[in-house]
């Protein structure tokens, strides 16, 4: 039994054939703290949208707890236990912080 909770194998993800990141393994173990580093345009913000459900692979593999997952929605992924909060600050002030929190 594996200590990862997240792990991505050969993950791809291009927009019009363009890719913002290519070929990547990568695992998040339970447990740990984690820091994903790089610079500007690296594919940091895509690789953690494809976790979070707002992106698909284009290539690769995506297993959260052991299990091959490819989450439709943020909304999907959210169910299985990832969630994200986005670096975006677009709040909408008729709304209290906690409903701004749950958009």
């Amino acid at each position: 039994m594996s200590d990862n909770i997240i792990e991505l194998r050969g993950a791809t993800k291009a927009f019009s054939r363009i890719p913002a990141f290519k070929n990547v393994n990568f695992d998040l173990r339970k447990g740990e703290i984690h820091a994903l580093l790089g610079e500007n345009g690296a594919g940091k913000s895509t690789l953690t949208k494809v976790m979070a459900g707002v992106f698909k692979l284009t290539e690769g593999k995506l297993f959260f707890d052991g299990k091959e997952v490819s989450f439709a929605t943020p909304a999907e992924a959210l169910r299985a236990g990832i969630a994200m909060v986005f670096q975006e600050t677009n709040l909408v002030p008729a709304m209290t912080v906690a409903q701004n929190l749950y958009l």
